[in-house]
């Protein structure tokens, strides 16, 4: 029971209890986190506030129970490594917290605790929930992953502009505008608002000498808010293109004995294809390029098989 309630959580079994099941808690996240949002309109609050407080009661016993079923289930598939410590390592991870913090809050307002905006800010931490049940956002992990010494690199780059533009508009303008620009952490607030490119407006330069400057600054922000983007965008691309290869990969290995595939190995083609985040139709033309590649190859190897037959031949008789 154990081993299918971790394959369960591990996307390792399919069917349509599966769908149903996952179907089920994704809009669940969704309402009681809409709920929730509406609670805080004092009209809706007013008429509809026992009703969205039963449904919030619901929901959170629901992710109670999956809480306590991860937290059962975890060790399985990592027994070397002992339950206590599985557990432990669950209990301690990011979506540990996340999952916890999902029901906790509820519990606690009815034993006493009132409602409070940074209470409600902590139950609608359950929205991350949500990146279990999406291959985009395993890709967009992967990526993090990967691009994480380049970003690091780009965000270092903004620090040290941000530090340089503030304390160059400090320079121009404390003397003019005491109240705005009267401190380096004060102007920090201008600098982020220009080299972001939001410009609010709400402080600008006065003089000559911090306009020249400020416009500088903004040139210079344009294209230092694009890099993160830009490393982030190809190294989806990346991505992509490793994903594809890797399944690539693994038709040709299955392809390359008896030239064609099973209806075993589609299944197991199709788990991959889900998993890696390919559409049907990439997947498909992958399967239709690589078995016209291997065809193409087995009648070159036939070819040079008759050829050889025949020149063996030839010696033969001469």
């Amino acid at each position: 029971m154990r081993r299918v309630v971790a394959n369960y959580f591990r996307s390792e079994w399919r069917g349509i209890f599966h769908k149903f099941l996952s179907g089920f808690l994704i809009t669940l996240i969704f309402t009681s986190s809409i709920c929730l949002v509406l609670t805080t309109e004092p009209s809706i609050e007013q008429r509809y506030g026992h009703i969205l407080w039963l449904y919030e009661g619901f929901a959170s016993l629901v992710f109670m129970v999956e809480y306590i079923l991860r937290f059962w289930s975890c060790p399985e598939g990592y027994r070397r490594q002992g339950a206590f410590k599985c557990r432990l390592r669950y209990i301690t991870s990011f979506m540990g917290f996340v999952d916890l913090f999902s029901f906790l809050p509820f519990f606690l307002m009815v034993l006493g605790w009132s409602q409070t905006p940074q209470l409600m800010l902590v139950q609608l931490l359950r929205l991350l929930k949500l990146t279990r049940y999406s291959v985009a956002f395993d890709l967009l992990a992967d990526v993090l992953r990967d691009e994480a010494e380049s970003l690091l690199v780009s965000v270092m780059l903004m620090f040290i502009i941000l530090v340089f533009a503030s304390v160059g508009i400090f320079i121009f303008e404390h003397n003019v505008q005491p109240g705005a620009f009267g401190s380096i952490p004060k102007a920090m607030w201008w600098a982020i608002v220009t080299l972001t490119t939001v410009g609010y407006g709400d402080v600008t330069p006065v003089t000559v000498q911090g306009k020249i400057f400020a416009t500088f600054i903004t040139i210079a922000g344009v294209g230092l808010v694009s890099l993160p983007a830009g490393i982030i965008a190809s190294g989806f691309t990346e991505q992509l293109r490793l994903r594809r290869e890797k399944f690539e990969l693994e038709v040709e290995q299955m392809i390359h004995d008896d030239g064609r595939l099973t209806k075993e190995e589609m299944g197991v083609l199709e788990e991959d294809r889900q998993k890696l985040g390919l559409t049907k139709d990439n997947a498909q033309l992958i399967i239709d390029q690589v078995t016209a590649r291997e065809l193409r190859k087995k009648k070159a190897d036939k070819k040079i098989a008759g050829f050889s037959w025949q020149e063996d031949n030839y010696e033969k008789d001469v």
